[in-house]
Formats: C-alpha cells, sequence, structure tokens
C-alpha cells in the first residue's frame, strides 16, 4: 500500500468529517484522486524533452552540484505545474461538496427559503426547513 501524502492526508480526513450523502461518492472519489494527484507530482510530458536534454548536459558538466542543482527544479517544477492545474479542480470539487466556506454559503437558496434542502446542508438546516415547511 502506498503511502498518502499530506494533501491527501488532509483531503481523507475532512471527507470523513463532512457530511455528504452517498449519492455524492463520484465527486469524493474525484476529490481524493486530485489530492493523491497533488501528491505524487511529477514532470509533465511536455517538459519530459528539455529535461532529457538538459540531464544529458549536467552528465557532461563539471560542476559536481549540477545535477542536485537539476533535480531540485525538476521537482519545483513538477510541483508548480501540478498543483496549478489540480489545485482549482479540487477546489471546485470541494465546494461542489459544500466542503468550502463557498460552498457552504451557496446552499438552500431557494425563492421563498422554503424548498428542498441541499445536500450539503447540515442537520440545523434540515430541521429548520422543516420546521418552516410546518409553519407555511
Amino acid at each position: 500500500m502506498t503511502t498518502q501524502g499530506p494533501m491527501l492526508r488532509a483531503v481523507a480526513a475532512a471527507l470523513r468529517d463532512a457530511d455528504v450523502p452517498k449519492q455524492d461518492g463520484g465527486a469524493r472519489a474525484l476529490a481524493r484522486r486530485y489530492a493523491a494527484l497533488i501528491d505524487e507530482a511529477a514532470p509533465l510530458a511536455k517538459y519530459e524533452e528539455p529535461l532529457r536534454a538538459l540531464r544529458q548536459a549536467v552528465r557532461e558538466c563539471s560542476d559536481p552540484n549540477a545535477e542536485k542543482h537539476l533535480a531540485k527544479i525538476e521537482a519545483a517544477l513538477s510541483a508548480h505545474s501540478v498543483a496549478s492545474d489540480l489545485g482549482p479542480k479540487l477546489l471546485a470539487a470541494l465546494t461542489a461538496l459544500g466542503m468550502t466556506a463557498a460552498g457552504r454559503n451557496t446552499k438552500g437558496a431557494t425563492g421563498g427559503g422554503v424548498g428542498p434542502v441541499s445536500p450539503v446542508a447540515s442537520k440545523l438546516d434540515e430541521l429548520r426547513a422543516r420546521r418552516q415547511q410546518r409553519q407555511g
């Protein structure tokens, strides 16, 4: 079994604590997958050819620290590329599940305040909606 990285651990813990309906299992899985991909950052394919050329040049270089410097640049490029691509997608998935401030603020927005409760509504929101339906 592979070790979970920090992003996947954080998302998994948040999902365990969240009140997300079973029918949102796909979004839960997607959020976990995005988090795992962020943790497993690897250079994007579009950089592979230039990186291969740089690796060859580094092997021929007389600087003993050149390989270490290139490895650091590759790691930073990987992390940045993956985070800038998948970070917003992970945020959107968490928002859709009502697990961000923006996602929690949009729930239950119906015309008169009475109507179906959003799947991300808290238990208190559900009780308030039921009381309002009985009174209305």
